[in-house]
């Protein structure tokens, strides 16, 4: 427990920040090269590579030394610790799909959160070196630069970032929200990599960004770039986010309202 009250969210941001390009120089090393032993998880969409494990060991490594009573929640699975909370939440590949084809739209994803959310987190791009920052309450950087969302107020004009699921019921689901945009929009954007999508939005490349289903660590890192850049996250409904697996909404705040209409997930009777 000493080392779980020890660890400063500024010091849990150094160690992420060291992990993340750990991670990052794997990926690298790896893109483009013959991946010959991937396997599915939770569907035949679903993959992961030897790559995915290799970059996860090499960011446990690092938060294992920063603090070794801290647990590990990773996409490769679950490295128990002291308490549940705080705990690292770690995407050690994002994009695994991208990776396999050798695109290099990939991202790593590393935040300590507790109780009432992430409180320090970064998402690196590997192939860009751009590695994106937050603490709670610090606002959001980006390779040092201060970040600040978008200050769109209208669909008008606005760059969406759309997130696509690997699992088809979903997929029709989010091609079903799709008209009310076509004519109001700038651009539509699928990056393949949910942690990019709200970097993106954190640094006002993107207006907004939506997913039917996310996972924990698909999310932690980002949606606290986001918040601290200005923005806001909520699931569908635009209530507070407690299950992104229940959908996510990311926007510069100001779309928020005109958003939730067309994302929300219709009601059940």
């Amino acid at each position: 427990m000493a080392a779980q009250r020890a660890l400063h969210p500024s010091a849990a941001l150094s160690a992420a920040v060291e992990a993340a390009p750990a991670a990052g120089r794997i990926l690298r090393h790896g893109l483009g090269a013959p991946i010959l032993d991937a396997r599915t998880k939770a569907h035949r969409h679903d993959p992961v590579t030897a790559f995915d494990v290799k970059a996860d060991a090499a960011i446990a490594a690092v938060l294992l030394a920063a603090a070794p009573g801290l647990r590990i929640v990773s996409e490769e699975g679950i490295r128990p610790g002291a308490a549940r909370y705080p705990a690292w939440v770690v995407d050690p590949l994002d994009g695994t799909n991208n990776y396999l084809r050798g695109v290099p739209e990939v991202a790593v994803s590393i935040a300590l959160v507790d109780e009432r959310g992430p409180i320090a987190g970064c998402v690196y791009d590997p192939f860009r070196d751009e590695l994106f920052t937050a603490v709670l309450g610090r606002g959001a950087e980006r390779n040092g630069t201060r970040l600040a969302v978008s200050s769109l107020a209208t669909l008008d004009g606005a760059v969406l970032g759309v997130g696509f699921s690997t699992e088809p019921r979903r997929r029709e689901v989010t091609l079903a929200q799709l008209p009310p945009f076509i004519d109001a929009v700038r651009a539509l954007r699928i990056v393949g990599a949910a942690a990019l999508d709200l970097a993106y939005v954190a640094a006002g490349r993107f207006d907004a960004a939506w997913y039917l289903s996310l996972c924990e660590w698909d999310v932690a890192a980002g949606q606290l770039l986001v918040d601290e850049a200005g923005g806001c996250v909520t699931d569908l409904r635009g209530e507070p986010l407690v299950a992104p697996e229940r959908g996510v909404l990311a926007s510069n705040g100001a779309l928020h309202a005109r958003l939730v209409p067309l994302v929300a997930p219709a009601p059940t009777s």
